[in-house]
């Protein structure tokens, strides 16, 4: 994952008050989380590529860095979390 520069955190973090994004999806109901995550990430999406325009490499950059987030959540995660849980109730046999 290509870390972002703590200059450029600050800035987005004002930009687009992350701890009150995180706050309104971290209390939501779980029945409604994956629809509202799913909206809030296509809007997102939506305008950039009404800002970079339609065309294979503007959703290919999309769908990459996408796959790229699923990835890092795994990797910090989810890894992470299966492996204690293999130390706690046994691996697969």
């Amino acid at each position: 994952m290509p870390y972002t520069m703590e200059k450029d955190r600050k800035e987005m973090q004002w930009e687009i008050k992350t701890d009150r994004i995180c706050d309104y999806f971290s209390t939501m109901k779980i029945s409604e989380f994956a629809g509202n995550l799913n909206y809030f990430i296509t809007r997102i999406v939506n305008r950039y590529v009404k800002v970079n325009g339609k065309k294979y490499f503007t959703f290919a950059v999309i769908v990459g860095t996408l796959i790229c987030c699923v990835l890092e959540l795994y990797r910090r995660k989810i890894g992470k979390y299966e492996d204690e849980k293999i130390q706690s109730n046994g691996d697969v046999k």
